[in-house]
């Protein structure tokens, strides 16, 4: 039914390619955030995510926390009410700031975000480096050339959580039937030890990465892995990042 393709150096695209980009922006990117597409795994996702975040910032307070690929404020709702909160998306909301005024969100390309490195000092300063940034419900696996973005994102100073689709068969079959809902034909599945990529008719190409391929990745950037869930469908990495190296 499915090519497997066992290799491992074809696994970026490069960041001008931005293919997963544009459909993002069409009607099939719509479909993909909203919950009428959701299969009873995206859903499972989803509320692991919440739980895992809130249990989070219950032992580790942070003043700020980032959500990059937000929707509509979507993990708004696992923050204290002494901590704030700011979403960066390519398609916002029409509200920029929440209805209770504890959040905001800017119109802004997640590689342009990581690339403004004097907002991201500031940001730092107001904030003490008290900040959690969240890459989440497998952004990093849908982004153009997804390992390039992560370094991108690894030299900023902000502590990282990345919540990521396993690399599991029953995964991987979710996957298949979530995006087929949203109208994005899979064509081929490429399986190695770092990886389970799916090839899509539109070029859409969505990663689901092994954690330790990516644990090992990101810890050669000075973080260390303080918490981590494992889930037939899903994981999730919180890294640290000690302020003595940013």
């Amino acid at each position: 039914m499915f090519s497997v393709d066992k290799t491992t150096n074809d696994l970026l695209r490069t960041s001008s390619q931005q293919l997963n980009r544009a459909i993002y922006l069409a009607d099939e990117g719509m479909r993909l955030m909203r919950p009428k597409y959701f299969t009873p795994e995206v859903r499972q996702f989803h509320d692991l995510e919440t739980f895992f975040l809130l249990d989070l910032l219950r032992s580790t307070p942070y003043h700020l926390i980032i959500e990059v690929g937000c929707s509509s404020y979507r993990l708004i709702g696992v923050k204290s009410d002494v901590t704030d909160y700011l979403g960066i998306d390519i398609n916002p909301p029409r509200a920029r700031r929440s209805e209770h005024g504890d959040g905001a969100v800017i119109r802004c390309d997640a590689n342009k975000f990581f690339r403004r490195k004097r907002l991201i000092n500031e940001i730092m300063k107001r904030y003490e480096g008290r900040i959690l940034c969240i890459l989440p419900f497998n952004f990093l696996g849908t982004m153009d050339a997804p390992l390039e973005f992560l370094a991108l994102v690894c030299q900023s100073p902000f502590d990282l959580v990345l919540s990521l689709f396993s690399t599991s068969e029953r995964a991987t079959v979710a996957r298949l039937k979530y995006y087929g809902l949203c109208g994005i034909e899979v064509l081929s599945v490429a399986r190695t030890d770092d990886y389970v990529r799916l090839d899509c008719s539109n070029g859409f190409q969505a990663f689901a990465f092994d954690p330790i391929f990516l644990r090992n990745r990101i810890s050669a950037y000075g973080f260390r892995l303080s918490n981590v869930e494992h889930h037939d469908v899903c994981n999730f990495l919180h890294f640290s990042k000690a302020l003595k190296d940013i």
